[in-house]
């Protein structure tokens, strides 16, 4: 069996066995290929490291904002308190009757509760506004030894206070200034600021120096 060797000649020229070229070609797609795999890995893990971070922290926050825990204060709701004042938002008034004499005309108005349990306790504001809701006269003044009793109203269940309006013909004109411009009754309940109207046609001193109403405490049915 002949060999081959590699020899330098007097040129210089390098004489490479048969066969070393594809060896050459062999070894540099081989480190191309392990060069591929490694840059790879590193991508794939990357990407793994990086949906993993965005999914604990969506997790994170679900759990810190009190999201999907049902002990969370979010999940608690806390019961309507029966001794709160009822608001003028969740009743109605009507008035309830009407009765006159010796100068005087009376009525009886009927606060409903339409909303959660709550207590009217005290005397209502009331005052007469014309059809533009412009006040007229002089507001109610409290009707002394009539401060009623605090009234607890289920929904459905109501209360009620009456009003006493002197006729204006009862004092000096100038002082009065009577007038018919009063087409509603307004009605804040006790400890609001809220209000309601009905309408009534009374009449009454327009000057707010004289008041002609009365007004009672609520009271229960």
């Amino acid at each position: 069996m002949s060999s081959h060797t590699s020899h330098t000649g007097s040129g210089g020229t390098v004489h490479d066995l048969p066969g070393a070229p594809e060896s050459r070609i062999s070894r540099t797609g081989a480190a191309t290929a392990f060069t591929s795999l490694v840059i790879g890995a590193i991508l794939l893990t990357g990407c793994t490291d990086h949906n993993r971070s965005e999914v604990t922290l969506a997790g994170s926050a679900g759990v810190e904002d009190g999201t999907g825990d049902g002990n969370s204060p979010t999940d608690r709701s806390t019961p309507p308190d029966p001794s709160a004042p009822c608001p003028a938002a969740q009743l109605t008034a009507a008035v309830d009757s009407t009765n006159a004499g010796a100068g005087h005309t009376f009525y009886t108005v009927r606060l409903t509760n339409n909303g959660s349990p709550c207590t009217l306790s005290g005397y209502p504001g009331v005052s007469l506004i014309d059809a533009a809701g412009n006040q007229v006269g002089a507001a109610a003044d409290r009707e002394i030894g009539a401060k009623g009793h605090p009234t607890r109203l289920d929904t459905g269940s109501s209360a009620t206070f009456s009003t006493r309006f002197s006729q204006p013909h009862a004092y000096n004109p100038e002082a009065c200034e009577p007038t018919e411009r009063a087409q509603h009754m307004k009605i804040y309940p006790p400890n609001d600021t809220g209000w309601l109207t009905i309408p009534v046609s009374q009449s009454t001193c327009g000057s707010d120096r004289i008041s002609t109403i009365t007004v009672t405490g609520v009271g229960a049915d």
